[in-house]
């Protein structure tokens, strides 16, 4: 009978494990569904200047990237090209003064046109987010 009392004891332990476990689990998956972007969260580009698609009567001084988290600035990248193009500036790219999720790219004078931004960056968690946008100079 003492055998049967401590198997049937440790039976019901590990019973509980496992459907702990089993709700532990449901969470998770819960949470996948349901809020994706958190559970993998990697920078995203959330404002630039120039705007994508924007028109402008005037050619801007600056490219502006702002990101929805921080970015590793020495490894950033970011190039202007005309139509045919060609790349318009060997400038760097520079973190913006107490920013850490943003980054900024000196431009010289453009003509009219069309031109596309193209940027990579790696954030902090170590995922590298890579892109590009328009913008039009009238």
């Amino acid at each position: 009978m003492r055998k049967d009392s401590h198997f049937n004891s440790v039976l019901s332990k590990v019973l509980a494990s496992i459907k702990a476990s089993a709700v532990v689990l449901n969470f998770a998956l819960i949470a996948l569904i349901f809020y994706p972007n958190t559970v993998f969260a990697h920078a995203e580009l959330i404002k630039s200047e120039p705007a994508s698609r924007a028109t402008l009567t005037t050619s801007p001084e600056q490219i502006k990237l702002w990101f929805n988290e921080e970015i590793e600035v020495d490894y950033a990248s970011l190039s202007l090209t005309d139509k045919s193009g060609k790349v318009l500036t060997d400038a760097k790219p520079m973190g913006l003064p107490d920013d850490a999720k943003s980054i900024y790219l000196e431009l010289p004078e453009l003509e009219k046109g069309r031109y596309t931004v193209n940027y990579r960056v790696l954030s902090v968690d170590g995922h590298v987010m890579e892109s590009e946008y328009k913008f039009t100079v009238k």
